[in-house]
């Protein structure tokens, strides 16, 4: 069976963010970058919310690089009540979360991730869809912006299963519920 992870940075204060849009806070650098590549060899699928979705189908195509490619050629799949057209390579449109998402996760393959998607992801905790977590926590404070936990997920309990501190203050974090 295929894991659902989660993967997102945040702030120190829970943000994943800021006002504006604004991703300007958010630490990447050449460790992070190895990170990334080493765990996207786990992913076959990438599933988005409509909005996160538009903001990367309107910057990876013209990307270049190894993430780019990652990007670019895997499996996605944006939840949308609106879209019709997803207009980015290897994309997909579906709006019923929790039966495309349970059949994606019987399924054969390499594991399903979520970037960002704030409202996309309370969907999937809510429906208790969410095998991983992946937190990267960026050693800034911004006071305000969006939440990536924006209340009304039910309480749930977590099982560490790894810390990766980074050079850059940056510290990833893997929790699995405890079911």
């Amino acid at each position: 069976m295929r894991k659902v992870i989660l993967w997102d940075m945040v702030t120190v204060d829970g943000f994943f963010e800021g006002s504006g849009h604004d991703l300007g806070w958010f630490v990447f650098e050449e460790e992070l970058e190895r990170y990334i590549l080493e765990t996207q060899q786990e992913a076959a699928t990438l599933l988005f919310g409509r909005v996160t979705y538009e903001m990367m189908a309107a910057y990876w195509p013209t990307a270049t690089g190894r993430i780019a490619d990652f990007m670019n050629g895997i499996e996605k799949v944006v939840f949308s009540r609106t879209m019709t057209d997803p207009g980015w390579n290897n994309a997909r449109v579906e709006n019923d979360i929790a039966k495309t998402v349970s059949v994606l996760k019987e399924g054969e393959g390499g594991d399903i991730f979520v970037f960002g998607s704030a409202d996309f992801a309370g969907e999937l905790i809510r429906a208790d869809l969410v095998d991983e977590y992946r937190i990267g926590i960026n050693p800034v404070v911004l006071g305000e912006g969006i939440r990536f936990f924006k209340g009304g997920e039910p309480r749930r309990s977590l099982r560490l299963l790894e810390v990766r501190p980074l050079r850059s203050g940056v510290v990833i974090l893997h929790y699995a519920p405890q079911r």
